[in-house]
């Protein structure tokens, strides 16, 4: 997991949409926040304690809704990418 000063580094929804530049940088873009879903889920699993179990599965929601965002607007962020263009 990508940490920072011990922290888990939660890439937002805001985070993600500026990173795209092109047409395709969307579904690029939901494809790593699936992985990372995934990576976080696996990894709060793994957890020591249940204290650090918790704090990650809060994580894991928060990463989740990122997904969520991206596919409720992939067709709105791909319009808009488009226009840049």
């Amino acid at each position: 997991m990508l940490f920072r000063s011990g922290q888990a580094i939660m890439v937002t929804y805001e985070q993600r949409v500026a990173k795209m530049t092109k047409v395709g940088d969307e579904t690029e873009q939901l494809r790593l926040a699936k992985i990372y879903v995934r990576k976080l889920r696996n990894d709060a699993k793994k957890g020591d304690t249940l204290a650090e179990k918790l704090r990650l599965q809060d994580i894991v929601k928060q990463a989740e809704a990122v997904v969520r965002q991206l596919r409720l607007n992939i067709f709105e962020l791909e319009d808009m990418l488009r226009a840049k263009v």
